[in-house]
């Protein structure tokens, strides 16, 4: 039996004909840049958020670093980050003009409140935390020191679609917050494609001009080059947003039955796998499923391999060990490099079967006892 870690085909005969259906309504109207799907799946998402504004973009890439330009961060301010993470948060302070900061995490994977507070100076500006896997990072705790400090916070909330604390969703808790819909994503689409989320008016007017490469988005065609601020492209493309709408309707289904594979995996995983616990009133995004191998991770994955379970190391190497990134290197921060060393990423997604799901927590176990 094979258990793959994501699966992307469309086998499912009524979401394939709603796709096309979707498709084929866009082709006709022949608006293919921010044609009114875009506003539609906008106004959708701000309402199933909780949000005032938000905005579709090219790709979770794009968010997160239109959230910081939006947002004001400037020429060599520090933004304290996680180093336990995709390249893409660094990778858009930087691109932003701005300086990472690298506070540790805490044993759940993200990032240690703790650990921010000590690394705030006279230069930061904001805090970048990053809700890991879909986890909620201790936001109450980052706000207050957020208040403290008068720092901006900006949400990477690209794995954490729908998660929330006490009700309160991901991407609320900042100025300005970073979604991707890529198709990995629990509200993933068909391509690349991204949505910024936020409170704040001139935040969002402020959005709308970086994404349209700094202009005033004359959508008439007669004004083009009425350039007022440095901005590449970053629209999101009618099509794209026209699946999402499509993948909308189905999220609620898609959510339970993820939910469903990863309390099951929880329940009955042996007691030798650590796994990320949820807060008091929190709904965990469940983007993927990280567990702990304090025994050899790399020989228990070969393991796992040779009886077709497909698994992945996340975030290798850490993000301040990577090349472009060592010059912002102060310290060794000993959980981050603790946790990478023993993470390893299992199948939950809700194209599993009930065998498939039985069968790779029956191979785990097998393998500890």
């Amino acid at each position: 039996m094979r258990v793959p870690i994501f699966d992307l085909k469309v086998t499912d005969k009524i979401l394939k004909q709603e796709l096309l259906d979707a498709t084929s309504n866009v082709l006709a109207k022949g608006r293919l840049f921010l044609g009114e799907e875009v506003e539609i799946l906008e106004k959708k998402v701000s309402k199933y958020l909780g949000v005032k504004y938000a905005i579709g973009v090219s790709s979770g890439s794009s968010a997160i670093y239109l959230a910081l330009r939006a947002s004001g961060i400037k020429t060599n301010e520090e933004v304290i980050t996680t180093p336990l993470s995709w390249i893409i948060p660094s990778n858009a302070i930087v691109s932003a003009k701005a300086n990472p900061v690298f506070a540790d995490v805490s044993n759940d994977f993200n990032i240690d409140p703790n650990s921010i507070e000590a690394k705030i100076t006279k230069k930061t500006k904001a805090i970048l935390p990053m809700h890991y896997a879909g986890h909620m990072c201790k936001m109450n705790e980052i706000m207050k020191i957020s208040k403290k400090y008068n720092l901006r916070i900006i949400e990477d909330a690209a794995q954490a679609f729908g998660a929330s604390i006490n009700k309160k969703k991901a991407g609320s808790f900042s100025s300005a917050a970073g979604f991707s819909m890529n198709p990995m994503k629990i509200f993933g689409g068909y391509g690349e494609a991204g949505i910024v989320v936020t409170n704040k008016k001139s935040i969002f007017e402020k959005l709308k001009i970086l994404r349209h490469a700094g202009t005033t988005s004359d959508y008439k065609k007669v004004i083009t080059n009425n350039c007022i601020d440095i901005s590449l492209n970053h629209k999101m493309d009618t099509l794209n947003a026209a699946l999402l709408l499509v993948s909308l309707k189905h999220l609620r289904k898609k959510k339970k039955r993820t939910q469903q594979i990863a309390k099951y995996i929880s329940k009955n995983l042996n007691q030798n796998i650590i796994y990320q616990k949820t807060s008091k009133n929190e709904i965990h995004g469940r983007y993927v499923y990280p567990i702990l191998v304090d025994r050899d991770r790399d020989k228990f994955r070969n393991y796992l391999a040779s009886k077709n379970i497909e698994t992945k190391i996340f975030n290798y190497p850490l993000i301040y060990n990577a090349p472009a990134f060592k010059r912002f290197k102060k310290e060794k921060l000993p959980m981050a490099e603790n946790l990478l060393s023993k993470s390893l990423i299992i199948p939950c997604h809700h194209k599993l079967t009930d065998n498939q799901v039985e069968y790779l927590v029956k191979t785990i176990n097998e393998y500890f006892r």
